[in-house]
């Protein structure tokens, strides 16, 4: 009786100390938590592994405000991203799902569908303000993940390039951040703050880029930290921080030449997956480390939990702070289809506390404690726990995908990328093509750890394009396709660089090649009418356009593409039809207010074609580097149709917005030049010249200014640059043998060059043009060569007499009378630069 009592009392004491300790746990969570949150901002550095923040380890300071941070929050030590890849990682930290749940697998050609719940759309409809601003065109709205959003903020004013890279540096993100606080402080709000800064190419502004030259990945970190330091002052500046639930994370992480990858999308290993997560809890300042393994899917059911909304059961994240979170054993999912754009198999993962399971070709475990940098695989020596974590991983992906509101293939996330939107992607180093959604244990595919090679030349041909080092993205891509005959994206590789090189006949060769292995892909068909069209060939391209607008009916940019070849056949009226079907179907597309406009303007309609104009200007207005390139588009037509005020308008619009525009400024000076305004003229193209010293044009145009000016000197040295650059220039080598045949100042005239130069652009015409045989005939009198130059003179007035240009054969006649009487032609005056004598070689 004594015994069972004690046992009893024993019973009561352990059940008061665990009540105790789980009392006291909640308590260290929440004991600060006010009974309302108001204010949410959740902060994603895109690309950031863990282990180069100072507070997870890294060796030098690279994050002293988020140290500070660290210091009173809650920071979580084993972090897993689903996904190595921008958007459907951000999709897993939005609605707290993996991708075989949601559906995003990759950059390219998926949308979320409007089937997912994201965090804005759930906070949305519990009383909160949501704003988000984003950082680069890979979270575009266009890829749904704006859903529950009040504000989205995806339109860049300021597009850095970093080797070529398109982003929106994190200085113009606080700029909107900080602004939209001020807006919003009285609110309940949600923020999201999107940094792009680390990604691949690394181009830290200073003093970071100096202070971590040995590490630029390292610090453009730094230079984030920098930016989300402004963004707490300002937090604290206007009384929220301390009220605010504050969390700091990653989409995913960054290889850095580790397993012979360079950035990531292509391995699940822990570089690439393993991220920061620190939550700051409002009114917390006591720090804390979890060391479990958590996933940033885990963010949207803890944030519900701390607002006491309920979790959606499809959630598959845990809250961090819940009651089974503390000693549960998680198998946290991670993914990568990347090599099944090659026929590759898929890599499949599941990451305990301690291992890591991927299945694929030959399947791998890794011992994380024992060996984090992944590089002993165990399956052969631990078997029996390679079929546990596989049993683990078959379930999760069972209860996914069997669940998903969408399904494997799923239409509803799947989104046919137009042009514009397929370069933007690729301008951030992503290479286009599909994956193949399979998440079947098929062990007869190739492994990706053997396509690591074909991926990185891939990824390498792309770079070297966007850096248009064609010559060497052309010797990889012709390596890739007979390695890879049926890879369609290096065909598609290949036709850019020969559309680049103004090759349109090898471009129609390699898409031609293409459409063999996939006859069904518009864009292929639209881009042989493209190259097509630029060969002249206008009823095969009409052919290829038509086929397109078949496969794709409805696509804005395949009626712009049927307008362009109308256009281009002078079918103006079918032309401005396709530019209208397209109008109708996205109206706000400024590219098809400019060409409807060059359509209307050849059927006669100006002021119609003037209207459109000014909608395209008015869509670009927040976007000046195109709105400044459609304005000397727009002027050019206005010259070209005889309005060259309104042109020299918008050419001086451009040049005040950007003073080094050279295309403007080169422009200007050929306007300036036909309104015979010298001055001007040489003014524009000389700071054109500074801009774009090789240009032959502005040679030229600038020659032309200066001999009208009398300063021949300078001319003949302009013309003869501009020889340099295009040696077969007829008319370059006609202006100036006509300056060395017949100027008065004999430092410059030189009958024998002009000679060469006047018999080459004749040979170069078959000896048909008279203005260049009477350049000739002066050229052969100016060296006492008088037979010749009567000969030569008399068959260009006899040219000009057939073609009835009297006037002219009557100054011929003139100077032919000149060579009769054995005496050379001097037309030009003694040169105002006289004693420039280095025109004369």
């Amino acid at each position: 009786m004594k015994s069972s009592f004690t046992r009893f009392c024993v019973f009561v004491l352990l059940s008061m100390l665990c009540i105790g300790v789980i009392a006291a746990w909640f308590s260290r969570r929440f004991s600060h938590l006010p009974k309302e949150i108001r204010h949410i901002v959740l902060i994603s550095i895109d690309t950031c592994r863990a282990d180069y923040l100072s507070c997870y380890g890294y060796r030098r300071q690279t994050t002293p405000n988020i140290d500070k941070f660290a210091e009173e929050s809650i920071v979580f030590t084993n972090v897993i991203s689903p996904i190595p890849m921008t958007l459907p990682s951000h999709c897993s930290m939005l609605t707290g799902t993996i991708p075989p749940y949601h559906g995003i697998h990759d950059n390219f050609d998926y949308r979320l569908d409007e089937s997912n719940v994201t965090l804005a759309e759930i906070l949305k409809d519990n009383g909160f303000t949501t704003g988000a601003i984003i950082s680069a065109f890979v979270l575009d709205s266009q890829f749904g993940l704006d859903q529950g959003f009040d504000s989205y903020n995806d339109k860049f004013e300021e597009e850095h390039m970093a080797l070529n890279i398109s982003e929106r540096k994190g200085a113009e993100v606080n700029r909107f951040a900080l602004e939209w606080l001020d807006q919003n402080k009285d609110e309940k709000f949600f923020m999201f703050l999107h940094y792009f800064d680390p990604h691949f190419g690394y181009e830290a502004p200073e003093p970071f880029a100096s202070e971590f030259t040995d590490s630029p990945y390292a610090a453009e970190i730094a230079y984030t930290d920098d930016c989300i330091g402004q963004v707490i002052r300002k937090l604290k500046d206007l009384g929220l921080y301390d009220s605010s639930l504050i969390i700091i994370t990653s989409d995913h992480g960054e290889m850095l030449g580790e397993h012979g990858e360079n950035t990531h999308m292509y391995f699940i290993y822990q570089s690439a997956i393993k991220v920061p997560l620190i939550f700051k809890l409002p009114g917390r300042r006591k720090p804390e480390r979890i060391d479990s393994p958590v996933g940033i899917i885990d963010i949207v059911p803890t944030i519900c939990s701390a607002l006491g909304i309920a979790i959606d059961p499809d959630v598959q994240g845990k809250d961090l702070f819940g009651k089974s979170s503390a000693d549960e054993d998680r198998y946290i999912y991670s993914e990568s289809l990347y090599a099944t754009r090659y026929g590759g198999n898929s890599l499949l993962g599941v990451v305990t506390e301690r291992f890591k399971y991927i299945q694929t070709t030959r399947p791998e475990l890794y011992d994380l404690v024992e060996d984090p940098r992944e590089m002993k695989n165990l399956v052969t020596n631990q078997p029996q726990r390679a079929r546990i974590l596989q049993d683990a991983l078959k379930q999760i992906l069972e209860q996914s995908v069997r669940m998903s509101p969408i399904g494997t293939g799923g239409a509803e996330s799947k989104l046919e990328l137009d042009e514009r939107s397929r370069k933007r992607l690729e301008s951030l180093g992503y290479v286009a093509g599909s994956v193949t959604e399979d998440f079947d244990f098929d062990q007869s595919k190739e492994d990706p750890k053997d396509l690591i090679g074909f991926y990185t030349q891939d990824g390498r041909a792309n770079t070297l394009i966007l850096q248009k080092r064609y010559t060497e993205a052309k010797t990889i891509c012709e390596k890739m396709v007979l390695e890879r005959p049926q890879y369609v994206e290096a065909y598609l590789m290949l036709a850019k660089i020969a559309t680049e090189q103004s090759d349109f006949a090898g471009s129609v060769s390699h898409l031609s090649r293409a459409l063999e292995f996939d006859p069904e892909r518009y864009e292929l068909h639209s881009g042989l009418g493209a190259a097509l069209t630029h060969l002249g060939k206008l009823e095969e391209a009409l052919q290829y356009f038509e086929e397109s607008a078949r496969l794709r009916p409805g696509r804005p940019e395949v009626l712009i593409n049927l307008g362009w070849a109308f256009y281009e056949q002078g079918r103006f009226d079918e032309a401005v039809a396709q530019y209208i079907k397209a109008l109708e179907i996205e109206p706000e597309r400024a590219e098809t207010h400019f060409h409807l406009g060059k359509a209307l303007a050849r059927q006669g309609k100006l002021e119609e074609a003037v209207g459109c104009w000014n909608e395209a200007l008015r869509l670009t207005a927040n976007q000046p580097v195109e709105q400044n390139s459609l304005r000397n588009d727009i002027a050019e037509r206005l010259a070209a149709h005889g309005k060259l005020e309104q042109a020299i308008g918008l050419w001086n619009e451009i040049v005040q917005l950007d003073a080094e525009n050279v295309a403007a400024h080169k422009s200007l000076g050929a306007a300036f030049l036909q309104q015979a305004e010298l001055e001007r003229a040489i003014a524009h193209l000389g700071k054109a010249l500074q801009l774009a010293p090789d240009n032959y044009e502005i040679h030229h145009n600038i020659a032309m200014a200066f001999s009208r000016s009398g300063k021949h000197g300078k001319a003949v040295t302009h013309l003869r640059k501009a020889l340099e650059l295009k040696p077969d220039q007829v008319g370059t080598l006609n202006d100036l043998a006509w300056i060395l045949a017949t100027h008065a100042d004999e430092n410059l005239r030189n009958p024998g060059e002009a000679v060469e130069l006047s018999e080459r652009a004749c040979e170069l015409t078959g000896y048909k043009d008279p203005y260049i045989l009477d350049t000739l005939s002066a050229a052969y009198a100016g060296a006492g060569r008088f037979s010749e130059a009567v000969q030569t003179s008399q068959k260009a007035v006899d040219m000009l007499i057939s073609s009835e240009q009297k006037e002219v054969a009557s100054q011929v006649a003139k100077r032919l009378e000149l060579f009769k009487a054995g005496q050379p032609y001097r037309e030009l005056p003694q040169s105002k630069d006289s004693a420039d004598n280095a025109a004369k070689p």
